[in-house]
């Protein structure tokens, strides 16, 4: 392996400048939707356990003294009980809201400019592990498919792409003639 070719950092800073440019919009609503709704969340969780202190169960008196006592002593449990329900909702509303957020970020499509000039920027190496990621020809290249890239070029993802080359070569190498005729007849059986 030569390593001139090998992918560089500068490549995976390319890919993130490249990946922020499309999805920082995305990270800010995103940001500020869960600030907002946690700060509303906070100061109604305060009323509701106020409210909840402030409760007169005088009416309870009619059942008598031992169920109004049962109620007083375990009426902050109720509110708690339904603050902490309450948070357990908002925060399945708010990571379902991020996520959803973050799938359609991954699926936006690059536009040909921007993705001529990311190819300017990035090494051979880097171009030919995009190429390994991008599986779906019919789908234009999108955020994901950057940021899987990113991903791949971390976890050495060149390297294995050149070994398996490697393999490829030594493999038909190895093969007689008459291997590679019964192989090429076993495919057209299929």
């Amino acid at each position: 392996m030569n390593t001139l070719t090998q992918p560089t950092g500068h490549d995976r800073l390319a890919l993130r400048r490249a990946i922020l440019r499309y999805s920082a919009t995305s990270y800010f609503i995103a940001l500020a939707v869960v600030i907002v709704v946690l700060l509303i969340w906070w100061a109604l969780l305060h009323r509701i356990l106020n409210f909840g202190r402030t409760r007169d169960y005088s009416a309870f008196d009619s059942l008598g003294p031992e169920v109004l006592g049962w109620v007083q002593k375990y009426n902050p449990f109720f509110w708690w009980a339904l603050v902490i329900l309450a948070s357990i909702f908002i925060l399945y509303f708010l990571y379902s809201f991020v996520r959803s957020l973050h799938r359609r970020t991954q699926q936006r499509s690059l536009s040909a400019h921007h993705m001529q000039q990311l190819f300017q920027q990035l090494s051979p190496a880097s171009i030919e592990v995009l190429d390994w990621v991008w599986n779906t020809r019919r789908e234009p290249i999108t955020v994901g498919v950057l940021q899987r890239t990113l991903l791949a070029l971390r976890l050495g993802r060149y390297q294995k792409i050149r070994l398996c080359q490697e393999h490829e070569r030594l493999l038909t190498e190895a093969l007689t003639p008459e291997d590679k005729v019964r192989d090429t007849e076993t495919l057209h059986t299929f």
